[in-house]
């Protein structure tokens, strides 16, 4: 899992289709594909989001299953 900061690791999740998980204050508040952004919000699914007041992370679609 990483976390997204910079608009060139926003591109690269819209291209590889990542799941992006959305935590504002150690709370998860949402979830899914970006669809959008702009300077200041993040559209992920049909919720526009802060990028000044959230933490967008990488990371496995809920009940992955993931083989080692």
């Amino acid at each position: 899992m990483s976390i997204i900061q910079y608009d060139n690791e926003l591109e690269n999740a819209i291209f590889f289709c990542d799941y992006i998980t959305v935590m504002n204050d150690g709370v998860m508040t949402g979830g899914g594909n970006i669809k959008a952004y702009d300077e200041k919000k993040v559209q992920i699914g049909d919720e526009w989001y802060s990028r000044e007041k959230s933490t967008f992370i990488v990371s496995l679609p809920p009940q992955a299953y993931i083989n080692f």
